[in-house]
């Protein structure tokens, strides 16, 4: 079955109290129809 969606090379940084965070590094994944698809994580880490 055919990718329907293909990420490659994602990331995600943000700042908290104590500096920077690296969240996500070089991310890749591929979803094909039907799939379901999330990220999550806390929301505050503070």
């Amino acid at each position: 079955m055919a990718n329907i969606l293909e990420v490659k090379s994602v990331g995600k940084r943000y700042q908290n109290k104590d500096g920077e965070v690296l969240a996500l590094k070089n991310v890749i994944f591929r979803v094909k129809k039907g799939e379901f698809v999330s990220i999550i994580g806390p929301s505050r880490m503070w």
